[in-house]
């Protein structure tokens, strides 16, 4: 029988992915858990009345004995109520934020807004009584800032806010080493390297063979990590006709030397419903399902735990084959056990926990397989299996399309679950954290993997994020990620290269030729990263690069930092600011892109040409989209499009520009998608 012809991915349903968010996913400006290490002196805690904020729809009560201050804000009945709370004269920076309510009408969730902008939901437990709920932290900026608390799940009373300075997070106490103590070179070699760079950047990864080429083809960078699946491997699956290729994928992308990560969609072992909606191919979702792995477990001599048995084994060959080729695993099974929505979840913690230490002894005491770090995938503490079978803790993480906040809160739940003990990982994104966000919020995160079809979201991840996250200097792309099957068996490398010396630049009009002194290492330099204005513009394995595409005339600053193979990158070189040639006789111009108005799938843009400060006779323009835009019609000048190039030059009355004259030219195009900002390169004569 032929594989159905429905894609055989995992989709993901709309009320499920709505339970992964509030499960897995945290406020952008949330960080602190009750009792975190990381957590605020309650004696430094600045308290905002709720009664003195500003009420919209809601109103001051004072009926419920217990409050602080002159009472409480209640209400929160319709979409629209909301209590605003003006801090003035913030110094900026972390805190920790607080919220003392009562919950009398059951387990309620806020949404929560810094300065007007979406920051996530906060978490009211049922009480009885006056509470305070830890609401995560808030990034403030310098001066006044407000927090807005809306209604959500509604009907709570609001009695007061604190804010306390969040002290820098302490030390990991990581040390990088394996459950499996026969365990490869290879699998020790990536954990060490893992510890190693465990909080000095965050490896970039994508789910999907074919999805990692699109954002290859897309950023010009590949990500650090490929996600595969061991799905088609599942009997249930191949019985029916399906061929695993993942294997294949994953021994290519070894060779391209990056980094393996394995999850597995288990296709129950028998019981598949199969009938419209509950497809066979559906057959790890719980609701496709009958397969009892509760019942299953309590019986070792019974059919269905041989079952399990058997599917192991099945998969223990595809593993082997990586083994065998010298491939390490990143290793992820029975993943997002506590949503329920797949089998081995849906009775609970006790047999998912029980399922995967059956697993851990299946594949390394019988089948013999030795090159895999185990991810355990959860942030309840009831549903963690043991520190005796766990390396590296991991989450999932979907919030709303578009909020790429650092997962923070839920960070801090992964680390308490091994006391910070064991690296943590996103191992599922659909929005992927903003770098930024993740240093000002501490958030160590050592990957993540953005899941197949989310990269290609425009409302999760434009394009010029994308570019943006791939080219942060704290991201760690394929390109820079070293030897890691080689990081020395002997404790991790935790030292950074010396910081290169002697930087200097020789200009051309278009370009600059770099070159420095060589920095020295521990181990061995492998790299360095060459940055412009801040902003990484390319690598070299050598002491030399040439930037090039650059505007005559114009001033850049320069800087290089080296790293080695673990992953350490050594402190900037002193910056080098170098200033363009100008053409021949001193002429030449910039240009300035605005879109003036768009629609549907529709634009008009609207380009500014400015001499510099000799006479200009004749100017050029051209620049690349980075999307999908198409020009259809101009005027003011003449154009000419191939593919995503676009050239426009002068017309014969708007050719000449005295000394610091400008002119421009518009044109109306076609898009879909985002219609982007291009750069762009103005050439005079």
């Amino acid at each position: 029988m032929s594989p159905h012809r429905t894609p055989h991915r995992p989709r993901r349903r709309a009320p499920l992915g709505l339970l992964l968010a509030c499960l897995l996913t945290v406020p952008a400006a949330a960080v602190l858990a009750p009792g975190s290490a990381h957590a605020a002196d309650p004696a430094a805690a600045q308290v905002y009345q709720a009664e003195d904020g500003t009420l919209n729809g809601v109103t001051a009560g004072d009926s419920v004995a217990g409050y602080q201050g002159a009472g409480y804000v209640e209400g929160f009945d319709e979409a629209t109520d909301s209590l605003t709370i003006t801090v003035p004269d913030s110094p900026g920076g972390l805190y920790a934020l607080s919220v003392h309510y009562d919950g009398p009408y059951g387990d309620k969730k806020a949404n929560l807004l810094v300065n007007g902008a979406g920051a996530g939901e906060i978490s009211l437990p049922a009480t009885t009584t006056w509470a305070d709920a830890a609401a995560g932290s808030v990034l403030l900026k310098a001066g006044t800032n407000t927090l807005t608390i809306s209604n959500d799940w509604g009907w709570y009373l609001i009695d007061s806010v604190s804010l306390t300075p969040a002290p820098p997070r302490p030390p990991h106490a990581v040390t990088g080493g394996l459950t499996d103590p026969q365990a490869t070179p290879g699998a020790r070699s990536l954990m060490t390297y893992l510890a190693a760079g465990y909080g000095k950047n965050i490896l970039s990864g994508q789910q999907d063979a074919a999805e990692e080429q699109w954002v290859e083809t897309t950023t010009g960078k590949a990500p650090a990590v490929e996600g595969l699946d061991m799905m088609d491997y599942s009997p249930s699956r191949v019985e029916r006709g399906t061929v695993g290729k993942d294997t294949d994928n994953a021994i290519a992308w070894d060779k391209r030397g990056g980094i393996v990560s394995f999850c597995w969609h288990w296709n129950a072992p028998t019981d598949l419903i199969d009938e419209p909606g509950k497809e066979w191919w559906r057959g790890f979702y719980t609701d496709s399902t009958t397969f009892d792995v509760a019942a299953a477990l309590a019986d070792p001599s019974g059919a269905d735990y041989q079952l399990l048995l058997r599917d192991i084994d099945a998969i223990s060959v595809q593993l082997k084959r990586l083994q065998d080729a010298g491939v390490p695993v990143l290793w992820r099974p029975l993943h997002e056990a506590e949503g329920g929505w797949f089998w081995w979840g849906a009775k609970g913690p006790g047999p998912a926990k029980a399922l995967y230490r059956l697993m851990h002894d299946r594949l390394t005491q019988v089948d013999g397989i030795h090159n895999l770090v185990w991810v355990w995938n959860s942030v309840d503490p009831a549903w963690y299996p043991g520190d005796d079978v766990v390396d590296i803790v991991s989450a999932d993480s979907y919030p709303t399309a578009g909020d790429h906040g650092p997962v923070a809160l839920t960070y801090d739940r992964e680390l308490s679950l091994t006391g910070d003990t064991k690296v943590a990982a996103l191992s599922e994104v659909g929005t992927i954290p903003d770098p930024d966000l993740l240093r000002a919020y501490q958030a160590d995160w050592s990957y993540f993997v953005a899941w197949a079809g989310s990269e290609q979201d425009p409302a999760s991840n434009s394009v010029d994020f994308l570019k943006r996250v791939y080219d942060d200097p704290y991201v760690v792309t394929l390109d820079e990620l070293g030897d890691f099957k080689h990081s020395g068996a002997g404790g991790a490398d935790t030292t950074a290269p010396t910081a290169p010396t002697g930087l200097t630049g020789a200009p051309t009009a278009s370009g600059v030729a770099l070159s420095w002194t060589a920095s020295t290492d521990d181990t061995a330099v492998t790299g360095y990263d060459v940055y412009r204005d801040g902003a990484k513009v390319g690598s070299a394995t050598g002491t030399s690069y040439t930037d090039t595409g650059l505007v005559a005339g114009t001033a850049y600053s320069y800087s290089v930092k080296a790293r080695d193979a673990a992953g350490n990158i050594s402190a900037a070189s002193a910056a080098l600011t170098v200033t363009t040639t100008a053409p021949s006789g001193g002429k030449t111009c910039t240009a300035t892109y605005s879109t003036t108005t768009s629609w549907g799938s529709g634009f008009i843009a609207d380009v500014t040409v400015k001499a510099g400060s000799g006479r200009v006779s004749s100017w050029k323009v051209t620049w690349t989209f980075s999307g999908n835009q198409k020009i259809t019609n101009a005027w003011n000048a003449s154009t000419a499009q191939t593919g995503a190039s676009v050239t426009a030059r002068n017309l014969s009355y708007n050719g000449s520009l005295a000394p610091g004259a400008s002119t421009s030219f518009g044109f109306q195009g076609t898009f879909s998608g985002a219609a982007t900002t291009p750069a762009l390169l103005c050439t005079a004569s």
